[in-house]
């Protein structure tokens, strides 16, 4: 299976290195653009190569609203115009066609804090410490727009298929000022935010522009939940000896293996093997006593699935027959060939789903193509295959048991998905 579109940055290595070493073919001004020309090529490029472009939209609707996007280009950079160009492809139906805007944001005007959408609220969980005041805090307005209208108009730019979507994607996104401005809730250079505290009580702090990064400040769990520990890590496997637990943390479908068939190559040598990985599995798995196996993929974009799918039946296989139970993790960044993996533990065995619903669909489309329009130099992406993995269209995987997470549980270091397994 060809990897699909979240596999690695490796697959972008070859268009940012052709654009770097060759000026000439890096992004032109707006204002050098005949847009004409370039927003009908990349109507019909799409229409041609997608494998059913307008399996929820009609092409006329398609074909005027990129005829409006052209009436709309005089006079806005290309940042807007690629922007309201996403706006028309994500209500196209297909989250892996889009346009790549996020080249374009300007790294200084990335405000400077990261957050997480709680079951509670959006939360400030990092931020430089010149606006320590945020952290912690749950955010509440932009400007003195409610939060709950900011959210709607960033949503315009996504797929969203569910409300996971949604919580998978808006705290990056609103961290970037020039969407904020793009959508009118941001000017000049400055921005304001409300916060709340636990308290109810209301903070508001302005940020400048650009961005200088300093000292960062987080906060800090006094342990950090077993599946928070290592995102980065692309697989791990920890034995919980007391509980007689076999956690395995699922992170990437990719590996060194996976770079050398699939990917540019370049990266293979630092990257960790699979092989080498499974080398340390499969012993475990048969001489230890095991009462519950955990396969978290909650933080899985996605990948190679084959790696994955090969894996899982060979866990399956090496299983003693008196095995307990075998919970699969999923959560809302769970996506493409995650999702096609903890289909396959459903099909080699009982397995219990825990966690939240994910944000990719069950049938979805992938394995993904890209094109560079001529004079912009925007690169559009755009999927080749779609992947029936249900009979029915199912919105996304959902879990046998949820268990949505608090801020307050988070900063104590409380896990709930994995708080539940431990009880069961």
């Amino acid at each position: 299976m060809v990897p699909d579109n979240h596999s690695m940055k490796s697959i972008w290595l070859p268009i940012l290195l052709i654009i770097i070493l060759f000026p000439e073919l890096r992004a032109q001004p707006s204002s050098n653009v005949d847009w004409d020309y370039e927003i009908r090529l990349m109507a019909r490029e799409l229409s041609a190569r997608h494998p059913d472009l307008f399996f929820s939209t009609d092409s006329a609707w398609y074909n005027l609203a990129m005829e409006q996007v052209i009436k709309e280009t005089p006079g806005k950079s290309l940042f807007q115009v690629s922007v309201r160009l996403q706006q028309v492809l994500a209500a196209m139906g297909d989250a892996q066609t889009l346009v790549n805007y996020h080249f374009l944001v300007e790294r200084s005007r990335i405000l400077p804090f990261e957050c997480y959408w709680f079951e509670d609220g959006i939360f400030i969980l990092e931020c430089d410490k010149a606006y320590e005041s945020l952290l912690g805090k749950k955010l509440t307005a932009v400007n003195g727009v409610p939060m709950e209208v900011v959210i709607d108009s960033l949503a315009t730019l996504l797929v969203a298929d569910n409300q996971m979507v949604l919580k998978n994607q808006i705290p990056r996104m609103l961290t970037w000022f020039q969407l904020l401005e793009y959508f009118g809730f941001a000017s000049g250079n400055d921005i304001s935010f409300e916060a709340e505290d636990a308290s109810g009580k209301t903070i508001s702090q302005n940020i400048l522009l650009p961005v200088e990064l300093g000292e960062m400040v987080s906060i800090e769990p006094p342990v950090l939940p077993l599946g928070w520990q290592d995102q980065k890590a692309f697989f791990r496997a920890q034995y919980l000896e007391k509980e007689k637990i076999y956690y395995i943390q699922y992170n990437r479908c990719w590996s060194r293996e996976a770079e050398e068939d699939y990917g540019s190559g370049a990266s293979a040598l630092f990257m960790p093997s699979f092989k080498e990985f499974e080398k340390q599995v499969y012993p475990v798995l048969k001489k230890k006593e095991i009462d519950k196996l955990v396969f978290d993929i909650r933080f899985n974009k996605g990948g190679y699935a084959e790696q994955g799918t090969e894996f899982i039946r060979k866990i399956c296989k090496s299983l003693p027959r008196d095995h307990r139970e075998i919970y699969v993790l999923i959560g809302r960044a769970t996506d493409a060939a995650a999702i096609i993996n903890a289909v396959d533990f459903m099909k080699n065995t009982e397995v219990v789903l825990v966690g939240e619903e994910t944000s990719g669909k069950l049938n979805f489309f992938g394995e993904v193509d890209r094109f560079v329009l001529p004079e912009s130099r925007l690169i559009v992406s755009y999927s080749t295959k779609h992947f029936v993995l249900v009979d029915e269209e199912q919105p996304a995987l959902i879990p046998d048991l949820t268990t949505p997470l608090y801020f307050e549980e988070y900063s104590r270091g409380i896990d709930p998905a994995m708080e539940l397994i431990r009880k069961r």
